[in-house]
């Protein structure tokens, strides 16, 4: 039958899976920044959009002439129900909250909205018949200006796990106001992988004397990173062990060099007093 047929690149075409919400992403290689959590019952993206029909009130004029059509917003809004909780996706579902500076794990919610609750999330999914290893496909959804407008919420249930429903909205900004707050990326996989290094952190404040490790993944996977410090007076680097030698600002560099170019990530060091 002519008519009853499918693309012969379907497999290559379809999205599978619920997918994974993460605080970065990079779209030119693949590589993921951190999962905020584990979901259930997959996760809903939605752009809301309003239109203006400037001919509705206009004598002997049809409704819906394109020439008169006006596009007025994007309500823009990524829900779902996580059902693992850390510290820093407990801020994150508080919305409007600070963490504790002498308890990391201490959420404390205010009645104020600062510019640092607004966060980039990406949405990933797999995608196409390649969908494993270093060169896998993906369809990406990047939320720009990012709060969860929902409140915190847990439902916890008798022998069951604890749900904590989600619903984050993206926001334009005064900064950029013809920016719809989100971006969409698709890639079939199959093509080979362009070589990058991401860190898990690159703003991080600790004290005197302090540790914190930072962790590179790069592709390709087994490539040997260089860990650099630009003022090691103040923040030395071993193998990613950070340690604050004395108050200030240093920016740490990791390190990859693939067929002779370099490429780098970095991290801001905030040495405070102890």
């Amino acid at each position: 039958m002519k008519y009853t047929q499918i693309p012969t690149t379907t497999f290559q075409n379809i999205q599978l899976n619920a997918g994974i919400i993460v605080d970065n992403f990079n779209p030119d290689t693949g590589v993921i920044g951190n999962l905020l959590g584990a979901t259930s019952g997959g996760i809903n993206f939605t752009d809301s959009v309003e239109y203006k029909d400037f001919g509705e009130d206009i004598d002997n004029c049809p409704k819906n002439m394109k020439e008169l059509k006006q596009l007025d917003k994007h309500e823009v809004k990524m829900s779902g129900t996580f059902v693992t909780i850390s510290a820093d996706t407990a801020k994150a579902l508080a919305g409007s909250a600070d963490v504790d500076p002498l308890n990391a794990n201490h959420i404390i919610p205010r009645n104020d909205i600062l510019s640092s609750d607004f966060q980039t999330l990406w949405w990933i999914g797999d995608y196409s018949d390649v969908n494993t290893g270093d060169n896998a496909g993906f369809i990406a959804i990047k939320m720009l200006n990012a709060l969860n407008t929902g409140g915190f919420q847990i439902q916890s249930t008798d022998k069951d796990k604890g749900k904590f429903a989600f619903e984050f909205m993206g926001h334009y900004s005064m900064s950029a106001q013809d920016t719809v707050p989100y971006e969409i990326y698709i890639k079939q996989g199959g093509d080979e992988p362009i070589p990058s290094i991401l860190l898990n952190k690159h703003t991080v404040t600790i004290d005197k004397g302090d540790d914190v490790t930072l962790v590179a993944t790069t592709v390709p996977a087994d490539a040997v990173i260089t860990w650099t410090s630009s003022n090691s007076s103040t923040a030395s680097v071993s193998d990613g062990v950070v340690t604050g030698v004395a108050e200030g600002n240093a920016i740490i560099t990791a390190t990859i060099t693939v067929d002779g170019v370099d490429y780098t990530d970095t991290c801001t060091i905030i040495v405070e007093a102890a």
